[in-house]
């Protein structure tokens, strides 16, 4: 019973630190390493063949999520971001992103996973282009994404596909019931002024040079 309760009492001082350090963190976080990483997981995903060619070329941007987890039986999430559009000559600077989270379950020790949204419509780059948070509930909920050009006609169409990396396993989710928030002040470090996700998206803000590898990974052609 005693050791029962001391792991109940740790995952919840845990938990409790990830809510409290994660605003912090939010709002100091660096984004240009997330660039580097959400460069990285899509140069991955294109060279593995995991997002079939037909479904990366039809997207109207592309959001990338890198998600901590840990707790033992209360359970602590919380994840930085970018999202970008495709733009009529190219793409788009990046927009950063936040994500965070409690839950219950039997999550033992911790993990990470990288997440990569391709937001087929419109209406899916609209919802995260008008900045505040997004809610990945009804039409915004992201379905696992077809793996296989096969599987790209016999899965319905939805307006975002999810593909998630977990320690080197790859595959696709459903993607639900989260809350994604633009990360405004990371934003204005990385740009150096005042912006906006509308304008970020919109191309009226022009990417910095820095964010070249990341336009470069979305740019770079699939294997033969």
């Amino acid at each position: 019973m005693k050791t029962r309760f001391r792991l109940s009492a740790w995952s919840l001082l845990f938990s409790v630190g990830c809510l409290l350090s994660a605003p912090r963190t939010f709002a100091a976080w660096n984004l240009q390493e997330t660039v580097g990483h959400a460069a990285a997981t899509i140069h991955q995903f294109k060279e593995e063949g995991k997002i079939p060619k037909s479904v990366f070329d039809k997207a109207k941007g592309i959001a990338f999520l890198r998600m901590t987890k840990g707790g033992l039986v209360i359970s602590g999430e919380y994840g930085h971001g970018l999202v970008v559009q495709r733009l009529a000559d190219g793409w788009s600077g990046p927009s950063a992103i936040s994500s965070s989270a409690v839950g219950i379950g039997a999550q033992i020790g911790g993990s990470e996973t990288n997440y990569v949204f391709v937001l087929n419509t419109e209406g899916a780059v609209r919802r995260f282009a008008h900045g505040g948070k997004v809610h990945m509930i009804g039409e915004m909920s992201g379905v696992a994404g077809p793996e296989s050009e096969h599987d790209v006609f016999l899965k319905p169409k939805r307006a975002v596909y999810v593909y998630r990396v977990t320690q080197g396993l790859f595959g696709g989710i459903a993607f639900s019931g989260t809350d994604l928030h633009e990360a405004s002040d990371t934003n204005e470090k990385y740009y150096h002024r005042a912006v906006t996700a509308r304008e970020i998206l919109s191309g009226a803000v022009a990417a910095p040079h820095r964010a070249q590898t990341l336009i470069d990974a979305l740019n770079a052609p699939y294997p033969k």
